[in-house]
């Protein structure tokens, strides 16, 4: 099973001559169809390459949700370029240490984002163009309009499908953010797969997607390409608002959304607010980024009426690469099974394949597997093995072929669908002069999944209250990584060799929620 489309070039310039009338954007008031989607992405495309964005370069985008983030993006996949999507939730640190790793030398960024620019520009190197998207660019940047002011001709471009397409950022165990680089056809075949599996030729175009997780995630990114490669409407948002939920889908018809289990949760607690909409269209909801309940799923289901598809993914391996299917048996707790074109495996720590039922380390193979780290060679070998992508998340296979997930390799904490590593909070905590010891967990959360939680230890003679290291942590760390909770203890349990033995702190999170419910019932 090939991809319809050589590359991602082709796949925007097919859809526009096919669909040219047919609306692909329906951004509130603005309705874009393929035809002055793919003009203006042509006009920027020649106002980056007036800039000296040739292929092979790595054009950073540092925006919220817009059509202009797509524009931008496309912009530089017809030239041959590479996007980079920065968080915007990310301190204006970790953006400098994106920048500096990657050595990109194009920046596209929203007003609202600039000033974090500002703050580190003396320490970019590397950053030769800033494109500013607002009023009254500043000095040292181009005015973003005037770039759309540009005849829409991208110039020619010899694309290969295994040329590198985007540069998606996700953190590390060390603490230290990762570029995965994923080329022209692991996006292809992302959504080749995906598609074939939650939509039938008979619908095929009649879909209208509701997106409204942040773009600069590989998640949205590829669901807003999965629009283009299908020829399907997407309802873009800026971000996820409950209050407009029922609205926006009656008012676009929205047939499908793509959330994160906090969502879901957070829709049941208005469901009566929600449904007093016209909610006739809406046929399902894909649920990834972390597990679901197995009460918000079937509650979701019975008040809504509406059926959730759960699948799993992670950005080296280019979104998804599982999922239970939508027509068939969709088993709670599941992950799914293999999407078309990918290979899924549970291993031993021998590298051998476990039986069925047999509990190991889930690999994935195929097509949309990443190419690598980018400047990280020894991390890529230790995470890309004879082609096969080490997760690090533990799991089991049941003999229809449906996949679980039981644990994780790593410590990754999963808030509301953002990925949290402890040991980067803990580096930071380690810097503050009253900290001894520091270990940060994930804890229940009913809203979010899982809040992070620090334990810490003060030196001998200090004290320190909560609020003072949260103020501490908001400086060196985005908003949506400072833990919750902090708790002071004495110590913190150690093995024989001094490492924190975080299963037992998870153990007394665990002993304490019990005892609180049943204090509480």
């Amino acid at each position: 099973m090939e991809p319809a489309y050589r590359n991602l070039r082709q796949m925007v310039e097919r859809q526009a001559e096919e669909n040219g009338d047919k609306v692909y954007l329906s951004f509130y008031d603005d309705r874009i169809t393929f035809r002055q989607f793919n003009e203006r992405v042509d006009r920027l495309a020649h106002g980056l390459r007036s800039l000296g964005v040739k292929k092979g370069d790595t054009v950073h985008i540092y925006m919220n949700n817009s059509p202009e983030f797509l524009y931008a993006a496309l912009a530089a996949t017809k030239l041959g370029a590479i996007t980079g999507p920065i968080n915007c939730w990310w301190s204006a640190d970790e953006v400098k240490f994106l920048l500096n790793d990657s050595r990109g030398a194009y920046l596209v960024v929203d007003a609202a984002y600039y000033y974090n620019i500002e703050a580190v520009r003396a320490e970019l190197p590397s950053l030769r163009h800033i494109v500013y998207n607002g009023d009254q660019a500043p000095a040292g940047t181009t005015a973003y309009q005037g770039l759309m002011q540009h005849p829409a001709d991208p110039g020619p471009a010899d694309i290969l499908p295994d040329d590198d397409a985007y540069l998606f950022y996700t953190s590390g165990t060390t603490g230290k953010p990762k570029g995965a680089l994923l080329t022209q056809a692991n996006a292809l075949y992302a959504v080749m797969g995906i598609r074939s599996v939650l939509h039938s030729e008979e619908e095929k175009g009649d879909e209208v997607a509701l997106i409204f997780l942040p773009l600069f995630h590989v998640n949205a990114m590829m669901s807003l390409i999965s629009g283009l490669y299908s020829g399907i409407t997407i309802a873009l948002r800026t971000t996820f608002s409950a209050s407009e939920f029922g609205e926006v889908v009656e008012r676009y018809g929205v047939t499908f959304f793509s959330g994160v289990p906090a969502i879901y949760n957070i829709l049941l607690l208005i469901a009566d607010d929600v449904k007093k909409h016209n909610l006739g269209s809406l046929k399902f909801g894909v649920c990834g980024a972390a597990p679901l309940a197995e009460e918000t799923f079937k509650k979701f289901e019975a008040v809504y009426g509406v059926k959730i598809v759960e699948g799993y993914g992670l950005t080296e391996g280019t979104v998804a690469s599982t999922i239970n299917p939508l027509d068939g048996t969709r088993k709670i707790g599941s992950i799914g099974k293999a999407l078309p074109g990918q290979e899924v495996r549970v291993i031993d720590d021998n590298g051998r394949e476990v039986p069925v039922n047999g509990i190991g380390e889930i690999v994935i193979r195929g097509g949309a597997i990443m190419k690598r780290y980018h400047n990280r060679p020894e991390e890529t070998a230790q995470t890309i093995i004879d082609g096969w992508l080490h997760t690090g998340d533990i799991g089991y296979v049941d003999s229809d072929g449906y996949f679980y997930i039981v644990d994780r390799k790593k410590d990754l904490i999963i808030r509301g669908g953002e990925n949290i590593y402890p040991k980067e909070i803990e580096n930071v905590l380690y810097e503050h002069p009253k900290v001894q010891d520091a270990a940060v967990i994930g804890v229940a959360d009913s809203i979010m999944g899982e809040e992070a939680k620090a334990f810490v230890v003060v030196r001998s003679g200090e004290q320190a209250a909560g609020e003072e290291l949260k103020a501490y942590l908001q400086t060196r760390l985005a908003p949506f990584k400072i833990p919750k909770y902090i708790e002071f203890v004495d110590d913190l349990p150690k093995n024989i060799i001094g490492k924190v033995l975080k299963k037992e702190l998870r153990a007394r999170e665990r002993e304490k929620a019990i005892k609180e419910k049943k204090s509480g019932e």
